[in-house]
């Protein structure tokens, strides 16, 4: 009977001793939110209807079209892209008509763990308008 007992021990052990503890977890892509606001004002130039998110056109350092998603939520208006498959180093340009050239350069920091990879955005700068990152809400504010 101990024999049985201590095969049941040693089965339940192994079972349960596996690699699928890293498939409860799943990191998704880093994502920058963006925010363009009147310099003046401070009023969202969306949410103000100065300009259309049709107005907007976003490109990498190398002039390719970068995705971007335009997020409409109760008067809210923000520009959300991936900051993937970029070449070093990270740049793009939020373009709105011929009048706004918003240039954003950032880092990804890849941290790799146990079951998985994370990327993080970093040392985000934006060079030629005033900006502020919130890190509480994530969204980058740049004052157009």
């Amino acid at each position: 009977m101990r024999k049985y007992i201590f095969l049941f021990f040693v089965v339940i052990t192994f079972t349960n001793c596996n690699n699928l503890d890293c498939a409860d977890f799943a990191t998704g892509p880093p994502i920058i939110s963006v925010e363009l606001v009147d310099a003046v004002s401070e009023e969202n130039i969306f949410t103000s209807g100065l300009y259309q998110s049709s107005d907007i056109q976003m490109v990498d350092s190398e002039n390719r079209n970068v995705n971007f998603y335009f997020i409409n939520e109760n008067n809210y208006n923000i520009i959300q892209f991936v900051p993937y498959s970029y070449s070093e180093p990270n740049i793009v340009f939020i373009n709105v008509k011929d009048v706004i050239s918003a240039k954003i350069t950032f880092d990804i920091k890849k941290v790799q763990g146990d079951c998985y990879t994370t990327y993080y955005v970093e040392n985000i700068v934006v060079e030629n308008y005033p900006f502020q990152m919130n890190t509480a809400s994530g969204i980058l504010t740049i004052k157009v």
